[in-house]
């Protein structure tokens, strides 16, 4: 009878928060904590938005920081737990809104390059039919002049080609930066009650010992 009971409790302490569901949704949900565990938090304050919003060099550092300080030492000192909550998920708000202004700066990029791109290809299909038209009328200035417009507008493509490379392989890394610091943030905001109210009992080192012997005595 006292070993069911244990069970029970202990059953009922990891299912907390999470609502009464089976065992192996359980064991989903507290994997995926256990994965949530290893948030990290920038210990100093992110410096002036306009800095972090116009340098995305200083943006991507700054995102990279932000999710490689220890989340449960954030939160580990109940005095300080809901302040620091609170100032990560504040941060998060900043670091989204520079990240979502340097989505739109590299997105307007990319179609500015697309649009020069089509323009100097224009400007080759041109220079290449007065390159005909030239040659069939012995016309050497006129041959001349569409070699050389050639020779620019295929520089020009090749140019725009590496700036739209340039421009994408930015953007995926702004675009997963955005996509890892929401969801991650989603689900603290989401979960930010219980998280302040039973964080002790969540704590991954507890959470570890207490499933495996509920599993146990359940079994």
């Amino acid at each position: 009878m006292k070993k069911k009971s244990i069970g029970i409790l202990l059953t009922a302490i990891i299912s907390l928060g999470f609502g009464f569901v089976s065992a192996s949704r359980v064991t989903e949900i507290v994997e995926y904590h256990f994965q949530l565990s290893s948030i990290y938090w920038v210990k100093t304050n992110i410096p002036d938005t306009q800095n972090i919003t116009t340098n995305i060099w200083y943006l991507l550092t700054q995102s990279d920081e932000y999710l490689k300080e220890n989340m449960a030492t954030l939160l580990n000192d109940e005095s300080t737990r809901r302040s620091n909550l609170n100032t990560y998920i504040s941060d998060w708000s900043r670091l989204l809104n520079a990240l979502w202004y340097q989505k739109n700066r590299l997105n307007n990029q990319l179609q500015n390059s697309a649009s020069k791109i089509q323009s100097c290809q224009n400007q080759l299909t041109d220079a290449n039919q007065k390159y005909i038209t030239s040659l069939s009328n012995r016309n050497e200035m006129g041959f001349n002049q569409s070699v050389a417009n050639a020779k620019s507008a295929r520089n020009c493509i090749v140019e725009e080609q590496v700036n739209q490379s340039a421009a994408r392989s930015l953007l995926n890394q702004v675009q997963n930066y955005t996509d890892r610091i929401t969801r991650r943030n989603t689900y603290l905001k989401n979960n930010q009650t219980l998280i302040l109210r039973h964080y002790d009992i969540l704590k991954p080192s507890l959470l570890r010992e207490l499933y495996p012997i509920s599993i146990e005595l359940e079994s």
